[in-house]
Formats: structure tokens, C-alpha cells, sequence
């Protein structure tokens, strides 16, 4: 098992290389076998599958950097166990068509495999995301704390 803070300092280089668009130095971090998806149903489209192949995965991030600005997001903190550690990131993310910025959470789950990241697991706002994507529309609802309280949940 390779120490804790070589896991973390590979987790750090990929959100750097992230924030700046670095493709090569993103898939530089990983293992060869490396996985990748966002949890979702497939109402969500291509954004949660799966991908596992070094073609794949990369046409994925490439996608995510042209659409989405992560670079305001911070590491709240990190969970290890082993060989897994997740990852809890808050912050501003900003949907680059639309501009359309907000806050939200995001939690990662990585694998790693003798020090390479061989598996991400993303957890993110998927509400956030289909309005955001036009998936639905964000003016038919109201999640002000007056209509929550009036809810049954």
C-alpha cells in the first residue's frame, strides 16, 4: 500500500492540471487500466458513462474542461482507507456555454493501484447539472426555504 500523502500529492496534480486544461499532465496520473464515470442515471446522457479505455477517458475530460470551469472549487477534506481515498470539494463550478455559475459540493472516490490512479468515482449535484445542461427547467421550481418548509419530505 503506498503511503497516504504520495495519494494525496497525485489527487492535488490532477485537480491542478484540471483547473488549467492540462490534459497530458491529468492523464499522466493515472494507471493504465484507469476508469472513470460520473454517478447518474443515462438521463443525464453521455456525461455518466462510463469510460475505461486511455481514449475514452481522455475524449471525457476533454469534454468536462471545455464545459465546465472547476477551477473555484477547494478540497474541503479528505477520508483514506487503504488504497481508497475520497475526496470532498466545495466551491463555485461554472458551466462555460452559459456562464451559469454555482455553488455546489462534489465528492470523488479514488482507487489507486501501486501509487496510479485506477479508478474515479464522481458524486455530484446531478439536479444542478440537468438544469444547467437544459435538461430541465430550473424556473418551474422553487427550493426557497419558505416552499421547503411547506414541503413533505
Amino acid at each position: 500500500m503506498t503511503e497516504r500523502s504520495v495519494l494525496e500529492t497525485r489527487i492535488r496534480a490532477l485537480y491542478l492540471a484540471r483547473n488549467v486544461n492540462d490534459l497530458d499532465t491529468m492523464m499522466a496520473q493515472l494507471d493504465p487500466d484507469f476508469s472513470f464515470r460520473i454517478v447518474g442515471n443515462g438521463r443525464l446522457g453521455t456525461m455518466a458513462l462510463g469510460v475505461n479505455t486511455p481514449e475514452t477517458v481522455r475524449s471525457s475530460f476533454q469534454a468536462l474542461v471545455e464545459n465546465w470551469d472547476l477551477s473555484e472549487m477547494e478540497m474541503v477534506g479528505a477520508y483514506a482507507d487503504g488504497d481508497t481515498i475520497v475526496v470532498h470539494r466545495a466551491g463555485v463550478v461554472c458551466f462555460i456555454p452559459s456562464q451559469t455559475r454555482q455553488r455546489t459540493e462534489i465528492i470523488d472516490k479514488f482507487t489507486f493501484r501501486d501509487g496510479w490512479i485506477v479508478d474515479l468515482t464522481e458524486f455530484v449535484d446531478t439536479l444542478f447539472v440537468a438544469e444547467t445542461i437544459g435538461l430541465l427547467d430550473a424556473r418551474d421550481r422553487d427550493y426557497s426555504s419558505s416552499t421547503l418548509d411547506r414541503m413533505s419530505l
